[in-house]
Protein backbone atom coordinates (compact mmCIF):
# COMPACT_ATOMS: atom_id res chain seq x y z
CA UNK A 1 0.00 0.00 0.00
CA UNK A 2 1.67 3.50 -1.02
CA UNK A 3 2.07 6.08 1.79
CA UNK A 4 -1.47 7.51 2.96
CA UNK A 5 -0.71 11.05 2.23
CA UNK A 6 0.81 10.58 -1.24
CA UNK A 7 -2.41 8.55 -2.13
CA UNK A 8 -5.19 11.74 -1.49
CA UNK A 9 -2.82 13.97 -2.53
CA UNK A 10 -3.02 12.71 -6.03
CA UNK A 11 -6.56 13.76 -6.40
CA UNK A 12 -6.25 17.18 -8.51
CA UNK A 13 -3.56 16.11 -10.59
CA UNK A 14 -2.62 18.29 -12.92
CA UNK A 15 -0.47 18.03 -15.84
CA UNK A 16 1.62 21.42 -17.05
CA UNK A 17 4.92 20.06 -18.65
CA UNK A 18 4.86 22.07 -22.06
CA UNK A 19 4.61 21.29 -25.72
CA UNK A 20 2.45 18.04 -24.85
CA UNK A 21 -1.01 17.99 -26.95
CA UNK A 22 -3.99 17.06 -25.01
CA UNK A 23 -2.72 17.49 -21.27
CA UNK A 24 -1.18 20.83 -21.76
CA UNK A 25 -2.38 24.33 -22.50
CA UNK A 26 -0.66 25.08 -25.15
CA UNK A 27 -3.09 27.17 -27.68
CA UNK A 28 -5.08 29.84 -27.78
CA UNK A 29 -9.04 29.77 -28.11
CA UNK A 30 -11.20 31.12 -31.03
CA UNK A 31 -14.53 31.24 -29.99
CA UNK A 32 -17.57 31.49 -32.48
CA UNK A 33 -21.18 31.43 -30.80
CA UNK A 34 -24.56 30.51 -31.31
CA UNK A 35 -23.90 28.20 -35.15
CA UNK A 36 -27.11 26.74 -36.28
CA UNK A 37 -26.65 22.69 -36.41
CA UNK A 38 -30.32 22.03 -36.82
CA UNK A 39 -33.74 22.93 -37.13
CA UNK A 40 -36.34 21.10 -34.85
CA UNK A 41 -39.80 21.29 -33.12
CA UNK A 42 -40.08 22.23 -29.75
CA UNK A 43 -42.68 22.21 -27.12
CA UNK A 44 -41.47 24.72 -24.93
CA UNK A 45 -43.72 27.46 -25.76
CA UNK A 46 -46.59 24.85 -25.38
CA UNK A 47 -47.65 25.27 -29.08
CA UNK A 48 -45.09 23.02 -31.16
CA UNK A 49 -42.91 25.57 -33.54
CA UNK A 50 -39.42 25.14 -35.15
CA UNK A 51 -36.93 26.04 -33.44
CA UNK A 52 -32.98 26.67 -34.30
CA UNK A 53 -30.32 24.56 -32.57
CA UNK A 54 -27.35 26.46 -31.57
CA UNK A 55 -23.81 25.54 -30.39
CA UNK A 56 -20.96 27.49 -29.60
CA UNK A 57 -17.66 26.63 -31.49
CA UNK A 58 -14.82 26.39 -29.04
CA UNK A 59 -11.03 26.02 -31.65
CA UNK A 60 -7.43 25.60 -30.56
CA UNK A 61 -5.74 29.29 -32.36
CA UNK A 62 -1.91 28.76 -33.94
CA UNK A 63 -3.11 25.13 -34.53
CA UNK A 64 -1.82 23.50 -37.83
CA UNK A 65 -3.73 19.95 -37.17
CA UNK A 66 -6.79 19.22 -39.71
CA UNK A 67 -7.82 16.04 -37.82
CA UNK A 68 -8.58 17.16 -34.18
CA UNK A 69 -10.78 15.32 -31.74
CA UNK A 70 -14.37 16.79 -30.68
CA UNK A 71 -16.33 16.96 -27.82
CA UNK A 72 -19.70 18.04 -27.41
CA UNK A 73 -20.49 19.63 -23.95
CA UNK A 74 -23.90 18.55 -22.99
CA UNK A 75 -25.03 21.06 -20.20
CA UNK A 76 -27.56 20.41 -17.37
CA UNK A 77 -30.79 22.17 -16.27
CA UNK A 78 -33.47 19.55 -15.90
CA UNK A 79 -34.94 19.60 -19.95
CA UNK A 80 -35.90 23.46 -18.45
CA UNK A 81 -34.60 27.09 -18.91
CA UNK A 82 -32.41 28.74 -16.17
CA UNK A 83 -34.61 30.04 -13.65
CA UNK A 84 -37.37 28.38 -15.28
CA UNK A 85 -36.20 25.19 -13.70
CA UNK A 86 -35.68 27.16 -10.72
CA UNK A 87 -31.98 26.81 -10.83
CA UNK A 88 -29.21 29.36 -11.47
CA UNK A 89 -27.77 27.01 -13.89
CA UNK A 90 -29.06 24.99 -17.30
CA UNK A 91 -27.43 26.57 -20.41
CA UNK A 92 -24.43 26.82 -22.76
CA UNK A 93 -23.02 29.16 -20.99
CA UNK A 94 -22.90 27.97 -17.57
CA UNK A 95 -19.43 29.20 -15.87
CA UNK A 96 -18.34 25.01 -15.71
CA UNK A 97 -19.12 24.90 -19.51
CA UNK A 98 -17.71 27.61 -20.56
CA UNK A 99 -14.79 27.05 -18.20
CA UNK A 100 -14.77 23.00 -19.72
CA UNK A 101 -14.80 23.87 -23.37
CA UNK A 102 -11.96 26.39 -22.77
CA UNK A 103 -9.45 24.58 -20.72
CA UNK A 104 -10.57 21.36 -23.25
CA UNK A 105 -9.49 23.46 -26.03
CA UNK A 106 -6.65 25.34 -25.23
CA UNK A 107 -5.17 21.14 -24.89
CA UNK A 108 -5.74 20.58 -28.87
CA UNK A 109 -9.72 19.76 -28.58
CA UNK A 110 -12.25 21.37 -30.84
CA UNK A 111 -15.28 21.92 -28.49
CA UNK A 112 -18.98 22.28 -29.57
CA UNK A 113 -21.39 23.56 -26.23
CA UNK A 114 -24.90 23.03 -27.80
CA UNK A 115 -28.31 23.60 -26.53
CA UNK A 116 -30.83 20.91 -27.22
CA UNK A 117 -35.07 20.98 -26.61
CA UNK A 118 -36.29 21.54 -23.32
CA UNK A 119 -39.64 21.44 -22.03
CA UNK A 120 -41.37 18.78 -20.06
CA UNK A 121 -44.25 19.23 -17.10
CA UNK A 122 -42.49 18.60 -13.90
CA UNK A 123 -45.17 19.63 -11.89
CA UNK A 124 -47.83 18.05 -13.02
CA UNK A 125 -49.70 16.01 -9.98
CA UNK A 126 -49.74 12.62 -12.71
CA UNK A 127 -47.49 10.50 -12.01
CA UNK A 128 -47.83 9.37 -15.80
CA UNK A 129 -47.49 13.08 -17.35
CA UNK A 130 -44.11 13.66 -15.36
CA UNK A 131 -42.28 10.53 -16.47
CA UNK A 132 -43.47 10.71 -20.11
CA UNK A 133 -42.64 14.36 -20.69
CA UNK A 134 -39.63 13.93 -18.85
CA UNK A 135 -38.64 10.79 -21.06
CA UNK A 136 -39.82 12.46 -23.78
CA UNK A 137 -37.63 15.73 -23.59
CA UNK A 138 -34.71 13.07 -23.14
CA UNK A 139 -35.53 11.15 -25.92
CA UNK A 140 -35.52 14.39 -27.96
CA UNK A 141 -32.24 15.63 -26.41
CA UNK A 142 -30.61 11.93 -27.34
CA UNK A 143 -31.90 12.72 -31.09
CA UNK A 144 -30.68 16.07 -31.33
CA UNK A 145 -27.47 15.00 -30.01
CA UNK A 146 -26.97 12.88 -32.76
CA UNK A 147 -28.16 15.33 -35.06
CA UNK A 148 -25.22 17.34 -33.53
CA UNK A 149 -23.21 14.83 -34.62
CA UNK A 150 -23.77 14.17 -37.80
CA UNK A 151 -23.77 18.08 -38.61
CA UNK A 152 -20.16 17.74 -38.03
CA UNK A 153 -19.40 14.50 -39.88
CA UNK A 154 -21.65 16.10 -42.81
CA UNK A 155 -19.43 19.30 -42.72
CA UNK A 156 -15.87 17.41 -43.39
CA UNK A 157 -17.78 15.40 -46.08
CA UNK A 158 -19.81 18.18 -47.64
CA UNK A 159 -17.75 21.62 -46.67
CA UNK A 160 -14.01 20.70 -46.70
CA UNK A 161 -13.94 20.32 -42.90
CA UNK A 162 -14.74 23.51 -41.88
CA UNK A 163 -13.46 22.75 -38.42
CA UNK A 164 -10.55 20.74 -38.72
CA UNK A 165 -12.21 17.45 -36.84
CA UNK A 166 -11.17 13.62 -37.44
CA UNK A 167 -14.86 12.42 -37.72
CA UNK A 168 -14.13 9.26 -36.17
CA UNK A 169 -12.61 10.61 -32.75
CA UNK A 170 -15.81 12.13 -30.96
CA UNK A 171 -16.85 12.55 -27.26
CA UNK A 172 -19.61 13.55 -25.80
CA UNK A 173 -19.08 14.78 -22.27
CA UNK A 174 -22.72 15.23 -20.13
CA UNK A 175 -23.15 17.58 -17.17
CA UNK A 176 -25.70 17.05 -14.52
CA UNK A 177 -28.61 16.80 -16.98
CA UNK A 178 -26.89 16.47 -19.73
CA UNK A 179 -25.31 13.23 -18.76
CA UNK A 180 -28.61 11.12 -19.76
CA UNK A 181 -27.77 12.24 -23.27
CA UNK A 182 -23.95 11.27 -23.39
CA UNK A 183 -24.98 8.03 -22.07
CA UNK A 184 -27.96 7.84 -23.64
CA UNK A 185 -26.74 8.60 -27.51
CA UNK A 186 -23.95 5.92 -26.68
CA UNK A 187 -26.23 3.06 -25.67
CA UNK A 188 -30.03 3.50 -27.10
CA UNK A 189 -29.57 1.51 -29.84
CA UNK A 190 -32.72 0.14 -30.45
CA UNK A 191 -36.63 1.61 -30.61
CA UNK A 192 -37.36 -1.44 -28.51
CA UNK A 193 -35.39 -0.25 -25.48
CA UNK A 194 -37.83 3.14 -24.80
CA UNK A 195 -40.59 0.50 -24.85
CA UNK A 196 -39.60 -1.25 -21.53
CA UNK A 197 -42.40 -1.49 -18.94
CA UNK A 198 -41.31 1.74 -17.18
CA UNK A 199 -41.77 3.27 -19.96
CA UNK A 200 -45.55 2.41 -20.66
CA UNK A 201 -48.48 4.89 -19.15
CA UNK A 202 -49.80 2.48 -16.79
CA UNK A 203 -53.51 4.48 -17.55
CA UNK A 204 -53.16 3.87 -21.30
CA UNK A 205 -51.12 0.97 -21.69
CA UNK A 206 -49.60 2.51 -24.25
CA UNK A 207 -45.96 3.87 -25.13
CA UNK A 208 -44.58 7.21 -23.78
CA UNK A 209 -42.52 7.10 -27.16
CA UNK A 210 -44.73 7.10 -30.42
CA UNK A 211 -41.91 7.25 -33.25
CA UNK A 212 -44.77 8.61 -36.22
CA UNK A 213 -44.64 11.42 -32.98
CA UNK A 214 -41.47 11.90 -31.82
CA UNK A 215 -39.35 10.10 -35.14
CA UNK A 216 -37.00 7.21 -34.74
CA UNK A 217 -34.20 6.96 -32.14
CA UNK A 218 -31.56 8.95 -34.60
CA UNK A 219 -33.91 12.01 -35.06
CA UNK A 220 -33.77 11.12 -38.98
CA UNK A 221 -37.26 10.19 -39.84
CA UNK A 222 -40.40 12.73 -39.94
CA UNK A 223 -42.65 12.38 -36.64
CA UNK A 224 -45.28 15.13 -36.20
CA UNK A 225 -42.35 16.91 -34.19
CA UNK A 226 -39.48 15.76 -35.19
CA UNK A 227 -37.73 17.19 -38.70
CA UNK A 228 -34.73 14.82 -39.69
CA UNK A 229 -31.41 16.61 -39.66
CA UNK A 230 -27.98 16.19 -41.51
CA UNK A 231 -29.64 12.79 -42.64
CA UNK A 232 -27.14 10.06 -44.51
CA UNK A 233 -24.13 10.02 -41.53
CA UNK A 234 -23.75 8.00 -38.49
CA UNK A 235 -24.33 9.09 -35.24
CA UNK A 236 -21.44 6.96 -33.36
CA UNK A 237 -18.94 8.54 -31.27
CA UNK A 238 -16.30 6.96 -29.32
CA UNK A 239 -16.13 8.35 -25.82
CA UNK A 240 -19.17 9.43 -23.67
CA UNK A 241 -18.29 10.87 -20.08
CA UNK A 242 -20.58 12.13 -17.44
CA UNK A 243 -20.29 14.92 -14.35
CA UNK A 244 -23.23 13.58 -12.52
CA UNK A 245 -26.26 12.69 -14.53
CA UNK A 246 -27.35 8.82 -15.52
CA UNK A 247 -28.44 6.11 -18.17
CA UNK A 248 -32.28 5.91 -18.92
CA UNK A 249 -32.29 2.00 -18.03
CA UNK A 250 -29.34 -0.70 -17.45
CA UNK A 251 -30.11 -2.90 -20.35
CA UNK A 252 -29.40 -0.07 -22.92
CA UNK A 253 -25.51 -1.00 -22.08
CA UNK A 254 -25.16 -4.41 -24.41
CA UNK A 255 -21.68 -4.49 -25.29
CA UNK A 256 -22.37 -3.13 -28.58
CA UNK A 257 -18.81 -2.53 -30.83
CA UNK A 258 -21.06 0.37 -31.72
CA UNK A 259 -21.73 1.60 -28.60
CA UNK A 260 -18.63 4.31 -27.39
CA UNK A 261 -16.44 3.53 -23.82
CA UNK A 262 -18.08 5.19 -20.68
CA UNK A 263 -16.27 6.97 -17.35
CA UNK A 264 -17.22 9.39 -15.39
CA UNK A 265 -17.51 11.02 -11.73
CA UNK A 266 -20.42 11.57 -9.36
CA UNK A 267 -21.29 12.57 -5.84
CA UNK A 268 -22.42 10.06 -3.27
CA UNK A 269 -24.90 11.90 -1.79
CA UNK A 270 -26.37 13.41 -5.15
CA UNK A 271 -30.39 13.84 -4.48
CA UNK A 272 -31.49 14.47 -7.52
CA UNK A 273 -29.77 11.67 -9.38
CA UNK A 274 -28.88 8.30 -8.31
CA UNK A 275 -25.13 7.68 -7.24
CA UNK A 276 -25.42 3.81 -8.32
CA UNK A 277 -29.40 3.03 -9.24
CA UNK A 278 -32.56 4.62 -8.21
CA UNK A 279 -35.72 7.57 -8.53
CA UNK A 280 -35.20 10.43 -10.21
CA UNK A 281 -37.23 13.09 -8.35
CA UNK A 282 -38.47 16.16 -9.50
CA UNK A 283 -35.66 19.17 -7.59
CA UNK A 284 -38.20 21.76 -7.07
CA UNK A 285 -41.59 19.02 -5.74
CA UNK A 286 -39.54 16.24 -4.64
CA UNK A 287 -41.59 14.04 -6.51
CA UNK A 288 -41.28 10.28 -8.19
CA UNK A 289 -40.32 10.77 -12.22
CA UNK A 290 -38.83 7.25 -12.67
CA UNK A 291 -36.25 4.95 -11.82
CA UNK A 292 -33.08 5.00 -13.74
CA UNK A 293 -29.14 3.96 -13.42
CA UNK A 294 -26.43 6.29 -11.91
CA UNK A 295 -23.32 6.99 -13.40
CA UNK A 296 -21.44 4.59 -10.89
CA UNK A 297 -23.90 1.46 -11.93
CA UNK A 298 -23.57 2.34 -15.65
CA UNK A 299 -19.71 2.30 -15.87
CA UNK A 300 -19.61 -0.98 -14.00
CA UNK A 301 -21.50 -2.73 -16.12
CA UNK A 302 -20.14 -1.02 -19.40
CA UNK A 303 -16.51 -2.67 -17.67
CA UNK A 304 -18.57 -6.04 -17.40
CA UNK A 305 -19.98 -5.79 -20.74
CA UNK A 306 -16.56 -5.18 -22.37
CA UNK A 307 -17.19 -1.55 -23.81
CA UNK A 308 -14.28 -0.18 -21.56
CA UNK A 309 -11.75 -2.54 -22.80
CA UNK A 310 -10.06 0.18 -25.30
CA UNK A 311 -9.74 2.03 -21.76
CA UNK A 312 -7.14 -0.86 -20.70
CA UNK A 313 -4.63 0.90 -22.97
CA UNK A 314 -3.60 3.54 -20.66
CA UNK A 315 0.30 2.60 -19.95
CA UNK A 316 0.57 1.12 -16.54
CA UNK A 317 1.54 4.34 -14.29
CA UNK A 318 0.16 6.98 -16.25
CA UNK A 319 -3.46 7.15 -14.80
CA UNK A 320 -2.78 9.72 -12.04
CA UNK A 321 -6.13 8.49 -10.25
CA UNK A 322 -5.29 4.60 -10.39
CA UNK A 323 -5.18 4.98 -6.81
CA UNK A 324 -8.11 6.45 -5.53
CA UNK A 325 -10.14 4.00 -8.06
CA UNK A 326 -8.53 1.32 -6.60
CA UNK A 327 -8.73 2.54 -3.19
CA UNK A 328 -12.90 3.26 -3.31
CA UNK A 329 -13.04 -0.26 -4.92
CA UNK A 330 -11.67 -1.69 -1.81
CA UNK A 331 -14.66 0.39 0.07
CA UNK A 332 -17.93 -0.81 0.92
CA UNK A 333 -20.79 1.65 2.03
CA UNK A 334 -24.30 2.05 2.60
CA UNK A 335 -25.76 4.91 0.73
CA UNK A 336 -27.47 7.69 2.92
CA UNK A 337 -30.38 7.83 0.54
CA UNK A 338 -31.49 4.59 -1.15
CA UNK A 339 -29.77 2.44 1.54
CA UNK A 340 -27.87 0.26 -1.40
CA UNK A 341 -24.98 -1.48 0.27
CA UNK A 342 -22.27 -1.27 -2.46
CA UNK A 343 -18.87 -0.76 -3.52
CA UNK A 344 -18.23 2.91 -3.60
CA UNK A 345 -15.89 2.44 -6.41
CA UNK A 346 -15.46 0.70 -10.01
CA UNK A 347 -12.81 1.39 -12.81
CA UNK A 348 -12.62 4.34 -14.78
CA UNK A 349 -15.24 5.75 -12.12
CA UNK A 350 -14.59 8.07 -9.20
CA UNK A 351 -16.92 9.24 -6.69
CA UNK A 352 -16.91 11.97 -4.57
CA UNK A 353 -18.08 11.38 -1.13
CA UNK A 354 -19.55 14.85 -0.24
CA UNK A 355 -22.22 15.59 2.27
CA UNK A 356 -25.90 15.63 1.28
CA UNK A 357 -27.32 16.93 -0.66
CA UNK A 358 -24.54 18.02 -2.32
CA UNK A 359 -24.61 16.80 -6.33
CA UNK A 360 -22.75 19.46 -8.53
CA UNK A 361 -19.46 20.56 -6.66
CA UNK A 362 -18.54 21.75 -10.01
CA UNK A 363 -20.75 24.81 -10.81
CA UNK A 364 -20.47 28.26 -9.36
CA UNK A 365 -22.44 31.53 -10.28
CA UNK A 366 -21.52 35.28 -9.75
CA UNK A 367 -24.49 37.17 -7.54
CA UNK A 368 -24.56 40.54 -9.27
CA UNK A 369 -24.44 38.74 -12.80
CA UNK A 370 -27.42 36.66 -11.78
CA UNK A 371 -28.97 39.20 -10.81
CA UNK A 372 -28.59 41.67 -13.60
CA UNK A 373 -29.91 38.39 -15.83
CA UNK A 374 -33.07 38.02 -13.60
CA UNK A 375 -33.50 42.08 -14.28
CA UNK A 376 -33.53 41.69 -17.86
CA UNK A 377 -35.72 38.11 -17.94
CA UNK A 378 -38.06 40.11 -15.59
CA UNK A 379 -38.83 43.09 -17.60
CA UNK A 380 -38.71 41.16 -21.20
CA UNK A 381 -40.44 38.37 -20.06
CA UNK A 382 -43.16 39.59 -17.60
CA UNK A 383 -41.53 37.14 -15.16
CA UNK A 384 -40.93 37.90 -11.35
CA UNK A 385 -38.03 35.45 -9.99
CA UNK A 386 -35.65 36.93 -7.52
CA UNK A 387 -32.16 36.83 -7.86
CA UNK A 388 -31.57 36.40 -4.27
CA UNK A 389 -34.04 33.25 -3.85
CA UNK A 390 -32.77 31.43 -6.60
CA UNK A 391 -29.12 32.04 -5.09
CA UNK A 392 -29.88 30.68 -1.79
CA UNK A 393 -31.46 28.08 -3.37
CA UNK A 394 -28.73 27.37 -5.29
CA UNK A 395 -26.04 27.55 -1.92
CA UNK A 396 -28.58 24.78 -0.12
CA UNK A 397 -26.61 21.92 -2.68
CA UNK A 398 -23.64 23.84 -2.81
CA UNK A 399 -23.19 25.41 0.09
CA UNK A 400 -19.53 26.68 -0.12
CA UNK A 401 -19.93 27.44 -3.73
CA UNK A 402 -16.89 29.52 -5.49
CA UNK A 403 -15.12 29.83 -9.01
CA UNK A 404 -12.22 28.03 -6.98
CA UNK A 405 -13.82 25.16 -5.81
CA UNK A 406 -15.75 25.01 -9.33
CA UNK A 407 -12.20 24.51 -10.56
CA UNK A 408 -10.31 22.79 -8.41
CA UNK A 409 -13.57 19.65 -9.13
CA UNK A 410 -13.11 20.00 -12.65
CA UNK A 411 -9.47 19.85 -12.45
CA UNK A 412 -10.24 16.36 -10.97
CA UNK A 413 -13.04 15.71 -13.77
CA UNK A 414 -10.22 16.09 -16.00
CA UNK A 415 -7.51 13.60 -14.53
CA UNK A 416 -9.85 11.45 -15.32
CA UNK A 417 -11.25 12.26 -18.61
CA UNK A 418 -7.90 12.77 -19.99
CA UNK A 419 -6.36 9.57 -20.42
CA UNK A 420 -9.54 7.87 -21.19
CA UNK A 421 -9.61 10.10 -23.91
CA UNK A 422 -6.40 9.53 -25.16
CA UNK A 423 -7.32 5.38 -24.72
CA UNK A 424 -11.02 5.68 -26.55
CA UNK A 425 -10.15 8.11 -29.03
CA UNK A 426 -6.91 6.51 -29.74
CA UNK A 427 -5.12 9.65 -29.89
CA UNK A 428 -1.63 8.48 -29.73
CA UNK A 429 -0.73 10.64 -26.70
CA UNK A 430 2.73 11.58 -25.05
CA UNK A 431 1.53 10.55 -20.97
CA UNK A 432 3.63 12.84 -18.75
CA UNK A 433 4.10 13.15 -15.06
CA UNK A 434 3.80 15.89 -12.87
CA UNK A 435 7.45 15.75 -10.92
CA UNK A 436 7.34 15.82 -7.00
CA UNK A 437 10.11 18.17 -5.67
CA UNK A 438 10.97 18.48 -2.36
CA UNK A 439 9.56 21.04 -1.06
CA UNK A 440 13.07 22.89 0.50
CA UNK A 441 13.87 23.21 -3.38
CA UNK A 442 10.99 25.17 -4.16
CA UNK A 443 11.52 27.40 -0.86
CA UNK A 444 8.18 26.52 0.43
CA UNK A 445 7.10 28.17 3.75
CA UNK A 446 3.93 28.02 5.37
CA UNK A 447 3.39 30.71 8.49
CA UNK A 448 1.65 30.58 10.64
CA UNK A 449 1.55 27.08 11.09
CA UNK A 450 -0.53 25.33 13.65
CA UNK A 451 -3.03 28.69 12.63
CA UNK A 452 -6.44 29.67 13.61
CA UNK A 453 -7.37 32.05 10.72
CA UNK A 454 -5.26 31.86 8.06
CA UNK A 455 -1.77 30.21 6.54
CA UNK A 456 0.51 32.15 3.93
CA UNK A 457 2.42 29.85 2.05
CA UNK A 458 5.73 31.72 0.23
CA UNK A 459 7.78 30.18 -2.56
CA UNK A 460 11.10 30.91 -3.99
CA UNK A 461 10.68 33.19 -6.82
CA UNK A 462 11.57 30.83 -9.27
CA UNK A 463 8.81 28.64 -7.95
CA UNK A 464 5.47 30.58 -8.63
CA UNK A 465 2.22 28.76 -7.09
CA UNK A 466 -0.10 27.75 -9.89
CA UNK A 467 -2.55 25.47 -7.64
CA UNK A 468 -3.25 24.57 -4.20
CA UNK A 469 -5.35 21.93 -3.09
CA UNK A 470 -6.43 21.33 0.76
CA UNK A 471 -7.61 18.13 1.77
CA UNK A 472 -8.67 16.58 5.20
CA UNK A 473 -7.57 13.63 6.89
CA UNK A 474 -10.13 10.73 4.74
CA UNK A 475 -8.85 12.34 1.25
CA UNK A 476 -11.01 14.90 0.86
CA UNK A 477 -10.71 17.92 -1.43
CA UNK A 478 -12.01 20.96 1.20
CA UNK A 479 -10.31 23.92 -0.85
CA UNK A 480 -8.91 24.44 -3.83
CA UNK A 481 -7.38 27.46 -5.23
CA UNK A 482 -6.07 27.77 -9.62
CA UNK A 483 -4.36 30.49 -11.68
CA UNK A 484 -2.29 31.73 -8.78
CA UNK A 485 0.60 32.47 -10.36
CA UNK A 486 2.24 34.06 -7.25
CA UNK A 487 5.01 33.60 -4.77
CA UNK A 488 3.03 34.27 -1.86
CA UNK A 489 -1.11 33.60 -1.47
CA UNK A 490 -2.82 33.39 1.78
CA UNK A 491 -5.16 30.15 2.61
CA UNK A 492 -8.23 31.47 4.69
CA UNK A 493 -9.28 28.61 7.44
CA UNK A 494 -13.09 30.28 6.72
CA UNK A 495 -15.17 26.89 8.21
CA UNK A 496 -13.10 24.51 8.28
CA UNK A 497 -13.01 22.57 11.89
CA UNK A 498 -9.86 22.26 13.78
CA UNK A 499 -7.32 19.73 12.56
CA UNK A 500 -4.29 18.34 10.33
CA UNK A 501 -5.17 19.31 6.52
CA UNK A 502 -2.82 18.24 3.59
CA UNK A 503 -1.85 20.83 0.79
CA UNK A 504 -0.42 19.98 -2.69
CA UNK A 505 1.02 22.94 -4.33
CA UNK A 506 1.17 22.61 -7.67
CA UNK A 507 3.65 24.75 -9.92
CA UNK A 508 4.64 24.30 -13.89
CA UNK A 509 5.51 20.65 -14.32
CA UNK A 510 6.16 20.15 -10.51
CA UNK A 511 4.27 19.70 -7.37
CA UNK A 512 5.26 19.23 -3.40
CA UNK A 513 3.02 18.55 -0.40
CA UNK A 514 2.62 20.08 2.52
CA UNK A 515 0.85 19.25 6.08
CA UNK A 516 -1.11 22.62 7.51
CA UNK A 517 -3.01 22.57 10.73
CA UNK A 518 -5.69 24.92 11.71
CA UNK A 519 -6.74 24.80 15.69
CA UNK A 520 -9.10 26.63 17.88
Amino acid sequence: MKNFYSLILLLCFTVTQAQNRYFDRMFGVKYTPNIVYANNISIITGTPAPEDLKMDLYEPTNDTKTDRPLILIAHTGIFLPPLYNGQITGSRTDSTVTALAASLCSRGFVVAAYTHRLGWLPTSPDVNVRTGTLLQAAYRGIQDTRSCIRYFKKNVAEANNTYGIDPNKIAVLGIGTGGYLSFGSGSLNDFGEVTLDKFINSSTLLPFIDSTIFGNIYGTSQGAICLPNNVGYSSNFQFAFNLGGALGDSSWLDGEAIEPAYSGVHCVNDFFAPYYAGAVIVPTTREFVVNVTGTRGAIEIANNKGSNNILNTIPAGKDKLKDLIDAQKAVRMTLPLTGQNILLGTDNFYGFNLPPVQGSPWDWWDLNTLKQVVAFVNQTRGTTFNADTLHRSGLQTNPDMSAAKGRAYLDTCLALFLPRACAALQLGCTYVDNEKIDADEAGVNCFPNPAKHSVIVTTASAYPMETIYIYDVNGRLVKGYTDINQNKFEVQRNNLNAGIYFARIGFKGQYTNQTIIFQD
